[in-house]
C-alpha cells in the first residue's frame, strides 16, 4: 500500500513539472474542486478542454475521467470512485461543463499521496480509444468547503478554480516496483495497475515502462559521448 502511495506522489509530481514546463503539446483542462465536509463528498467541474491535440479521425468524441486513487482507500462505494463526462465532439477545444460529485471519506482525503487523476481519452465509431493525456491534483490540496459558512466569512465556502495541463506518465521508480511486483499475490498492485491501464486505455504499463527505461539508457550514453567528444 505504501508503494501504491508513492506512486500516485510521483504523479503529483509530474503535475508539477507540467505546470512549471512553458510547453503544453497534450493540451489543458480548466476545472473548479472543492470537497464538501457535511456531505463527504468531492465535487470536481470541467468546463473545457483546451488546445487538445487532434485525432486522426473526423468522427471522434472526447471525454474526461475521473478517478480517486489509490481506489483501496475510497471503497465505500467502488462504483462511484471513477466515472466520465458525456461524450463531446472533438475539437482542439472542446466543452464539457460537467461535475461529478463523488463520495470520499475525510480520513482518506487528508491520506499523504491519495490523488485525484483526470484522463482525456478519444473514442472513434468503432469504439476505440485513444488516450490524450492526465491531470493529477492531490486529495489535501482541495479546498474544505462548509455549507454551514457565515455569508459574511464565505472564504470556507469557495472551490479553487485551476487550469491544469495534461501530461503522460513520465518515469517513476515506485511504479516500476509495483509492475515488477504485478502477479505475485499483491492484490492491491494488481488492482492499482489494473486501474492505471483501463483509465488511461493503455494495454499495458510494462511496455511504457520499457520504453521509459530504453529511452533513459539511451539519453545517458549519448550524454556519456558527448562528455567524452568535449574532453580535450
Amino acid at each position: 500500500r505504501e508503494l501504491v502511495l508513492r506512486c500516485c506522489a510521483d504523479l503529483a509530481e509530474q503535475q508539477a513539472k507540467a505546470v512549471g514546463s512553458p510547453e503544453h503539446k497534450y493540451g489543458e483542462l480548466t476545472l473548479s474542486v472543492g470537497y464538501i465536509k457535511e456531505t463527504g463528498n468531492v465535487e470536481v467541474t470541467v468546463f473545457q478542454g483546451r488546445n487538445l491535440p487532434k485525432c486522426d479521425t473526423k468522427f471522434s468524441n472526447s471525454y474526461i475521467k475521473l478517478v480517486l486513487l489509490p481506489e483501496c482507500y475510497f471503497q465505500n462505494d467502488s462504483r462511484r470512485s471513477r466515472t466520465q463526462t458525456l461524450s463531446c465532439r472533438q475539437a482542439s477545444n472542446s466543452t464539457f461543463n460537467h461535475e461529478f460529485v463523488l463520495p470520499a471519506p475525510q480520513e482518506s482525503m487528508e491520506m499523504k499521496g491519495a490523488i485525484a487523476m483526470l484522463v482525456a481519452c478519444n473514442r472513434d465509431v468503432m469504439g476505440k480509444e485513444d488516450f490524450i493525456g492526465m491531470c493529477v491534483i492531490l486529495c489535501s490540496d482541495f479546498p474544505r468547503i462548509s455549507n454551514k459558512s457565515s455569508l459574511l466569512d464565505d472564504s470556507s465556502s469557495k472551490r479553487r478554480n485551476v487550469t491544469l495541463p495534461l501530461f503522460h506518465i513520465g518515469e517513476s521508480k515506485a511504479l516500476q516496483e509495483l509492475t515488477a511486483r504485478q502477479g505475485l499475490a499483491d492484490s492491491e498492485a494488481d488492482d492499482f495497475l489494473s486501474t492505471l491501464n483501463k483509465a488511461c486505455c493503455m494495454r499495458s504499463l510494462n511496455t511504457m515502462l520499457s520504453s521509459l527505461s530504453l529511452t533513459s539508457i539511451l539519453n545517458s550514453a549519448v550524454q556519456g559521448a558527448k562528455s567524452m567528444i568535449s574532453v580535450p
